[in-house]
Formats: structure tokens, sequence, C-alpha cells
């Protein structure tokens, strides 16, 4: 059963390195609010939506980390983009992987999913709705004569990353079809509230559902002004104050001004303020000039001209994540290269989300002719928005989905876009070039 399920889809993977818990103090209501549904459900399943960068894997994360301290926890899997529970793979791991996580946690169960498997060695390669029957229902169903004292949770996170709109909403109806079953789970989906999802949630015959939106509110602000204020204190003690204590300002620092000026920004979206914090504690520049420098960024960054006019973005927090993406990326001395190596990392990362940093780095200089050891200089004023490991022996990654659809829109990232077909052609002429040499 090993080849067949998606370790890096477990909370608490090592590939999932980037994804960490709430901050202290921070998302009381709606943590508060799973906790009281866990313990006290009205239906089966709880859908947490809210838009990207709203701070849905953290709380998903740190319900899962509760749920395991209190021995609640049945599974978990955390989809992504750019890793191997992402989009390449596409969903058939999906409940594979869940199986293998709710045998550790329901002892017997183990004897019956064997069964399964002994009695078809290709049960993983059949359909969603045939590997749920077999994994998940028919041995909770033989399990049925000595039943757990309490449910265990199943939290399912980043299902819009997941490669593919048909197979997004299958997985929301035959998991809202469990209902019937009356089997010993509980469902947390988190998600954007994608159409595709949205209508599988509308069409269900699911008589009751649990729904916690992330929209802005008081308390998104309050949280976020409350993140920001303490890692600013940590970057203070930690960085600031401890070359030359006696040449710093007086703490504190930043003013009161310059961080609700950053909440405002921030405009509820948790991924916008942890960028900051990136880019501000990065490289050799002082932190405090990191900072002058985002709470000065122009209005020409946090707009987009096209055609001679100027078209302004839908949403504020993506005008004024957008413009810090773009100031990060236009100190770049190198753009022309920089563009190719930032779509070659969403390229080679669709093939394959397995290959190593030294692997990609050699590839990349190969394909494109740079000088080796390129790709780490380049990359080396881009820690704040790009996951660069330690250990070559890791993959690259961006932080957050929110930069793959900042590159993947011309009128977000300007310059910095390249469509398919032109990096295609860019790698033909490369392919030609050394198949030639």
């Amino acid at each position: 059963m090993k080849g067949h399920i998606q370790t890096a889809a477990f909370h608490d993977s090592n590939a999932r390195r980037e994804i960490s818990r709430c901050h202290p103090n921070t998302r009381k209501t709606a943590l508060k609010t799973i906790s009281d549904w866990v313990a006290d459900p009205a239906s089966h399943c709880l859908w947490l939506n809210g838009p990207a960068g709203a701070g849905k894997s953290a709380i998903a994360y740190t319900i899962a980390e509760q749920c395991r301290l209190d021995k609640t926890l049945g599974a978990t899997y955390f989809f992504a983009k750019g890793s191997t529970s992402g989009s390449a793979w596409g969903a058939l791991p999906f409940f594979s992987t869940l199986a293998y996580q709710l045998m550790l946690a329901f002892p017997g169960l183990d004897e019956h999913l064997w069964a399964v498997i002994h009695a078809d060695h290709t049960i993983f390669e059949r359909s969603l709705s045939v590997q749920l029957e077999k994994f998940i229902i028919q041995p909770f169903l033989k399990l049925a004569k000595a039943p757990r004292s309490a449910s265990a949770v199943v939290i399912i996170d980043g299902l819009d990353e997941c490669d593919g709109d048909s197979i997004q909403g299958e997985i929301v109806r035959l998991i809202l079809d469990l209902d019937r079953y009356s089997l010993p789970l509980l469902f947390i989906i988190s998600s954007r509230p994608e159409l595709v999802i949205r209508r599988a949630l509308e069409s269900s015959s699911c008589s009751s559902l649990a729904h916690l939106p992330l929209d802005r509110s008081l308390e998104s602000d309050n949280d976020i002004r409350l993140y920001l204020r303490n890692e600013f204190e940590r970057i203070y003690r930690e960085i600031i104050g401890v070359g030359a204590p006696q040449a710093v300002p007086q703490h504190p620092w930043p003013s009161a001004h310059n961080i609700e000026k950053l909440v405002r920004k921030s405009s509820g979206h948790f991924i916008y303020a942890a960028t900051v914090i990136r880019f501000v504690q990065e490289g050799n520049a002082h932190p405090m000039d990191q900072l002058d420098a985002i709470i000065g960024i122009p209005s020409e960054f946090t707009s987009i001209s096209a055609a001679g006019k100027s078209i302004f973005i839908d949403s504020i927090a993506f005008q004024e994540l957008d413009g810090l993406y773009l100031y990060i990326l236009r100190k770049h001395q190198n753009q022309v290269e920089l563009v190719k190596i930032l779509h070659a990392i969403i390229y080679f990362g669709n093939l394959d989300h397995s290959e190593r940093l030294d692997e990609f780095s050699n590839d990349i200089e190969i394909i494109f002719n740079l000088r080796p050891g390129s790709i780490y200089i380049m990359l080396a004023g881009l820690h704040s928005i790009i996951d660069v490991p330690k250990r070559a022996n890791k993959p690259l990654r961006f932080f957050h989905a929110s930069f793959y659809d900042f590159l993947n829109n011309p009128e977000r990232s300007h310059e910095f876009y390249m469509d398919t077909s032109h990096f295609n052609a860019e790698l033909a002429c490369a392919y030609t070039r050394i198949f030639v040499a």
C-alpha cells in the first residue's frame, strides 16, 4: 500500500514545511467555531472557505494538531500546487491516503483494508467512487460491530488546488453522500469558494452542512495587527538590536501609524502580512530600510496599466499584494532570465514535483545556458516569495498559491508574465541549441 499513498499530503509531512499553525492568540473565533462543531456536530461535514491568503491552511493545520493531541484526528490531506500532493498527481491517491491514516486510527480496520487489496490488486487504479466504496465505506460498515466511542476528524485542505474541476466537484459530492452511512467520521473541507465546489455543495442531497466563511472582519484585522507587532518585536530583538543595540533608535519599532498602514494593506489577508515579514527580515539589507521601502511603495505598483489606460484590480487585497510582489521582483537585476526561471518552476513543477533543488538548478542552467550556480544567486533575493530549501535534496516551490495566480495573469504580473506557448517556444529553442551542439 505504501506506493499508493501520498505522504506529502499529511498535514505534518516534512514536505509541508511552509505551512504553520495559527499565530498565538489569533483566529480565536474560527478555531472555537470548528472545535465546538467537532465536539457537537450537527452534520458530518464542515466547509471552511475564504479567498486566497485568508489563512485557511493555517487554521486547518492548527485544528489538525489540536485533534491529534486530543486523539480525535483520523486523517489529513493537504492539496498544494507544486508539491507531491498537488495537481499533477491529481486525486487518484486521495482515498487510499485517507484510508491508510484511518487504518492507524481505528484498531481492526487494517484487516478489512488488506482484504480489499488482496482481493483486487488493481483497486488503486479504479475510479474515485469505487475507491471510496472499497477503502472507506465497506471497511467501516464491517467494523460497525465494534464502534469507536467518538468520531474521528478528517481534514481536507486546499481542495481547489486539486487538478481538474470535475475531480474537485466529485470529491465534494462523494464526501457529502457519506451522510447516509452514519460512519464515525467528521469531514472538514477547506477551500476557496470556487464555482465548481459551490455547485457541488448546492446540488448535494445532504440535508445539513456546516459553513464557516473567512470574510474580512474586525477580528481578522486585530489578528493581523497582533501578528505584525509580535513578528516585528522578534525581528527587532533578534536582528536589529543584536549587533549594536546602542546604535538603533528606541523601541517601539515600527510606529503604530505604520502598523496600521500594513493592516489596511492586508485587507484581512494573512498572506500579505506574512510576505512583508519575510521580506523585511530577508538578506543583508537592514530591516528598517526594507520596511520603509514597503511602506513607501508608490501607487504605480498597485495599479495595472495596459493599452494606455489604467485598470485596477477588483480586490484591494490583491492590489496591495500584487504591488508587493512587483516591488520585490523589479528589484532584481536580471529580470529577463528571472522570468524564465519563475515559469520553469511552474512548468517543471507540473511535470515532476519531486525534482530536487540541485537537479532543477543543474537542468535549468543547461537549458538556458546559464553559468553553474546562477539559480542560487538569482533566487537569493526572493526568499520572501520562493521557498528555497537549505538542503539541496529538497524541492523548490513558491510560498503561496497566490504567487502562481499572479504570474499566470498578465494584467497582474505585467512584464513577469509569460504565456505557455511563449515558454514552450523558449524551451524548444533551448533544446535545439543543446542537441545541435
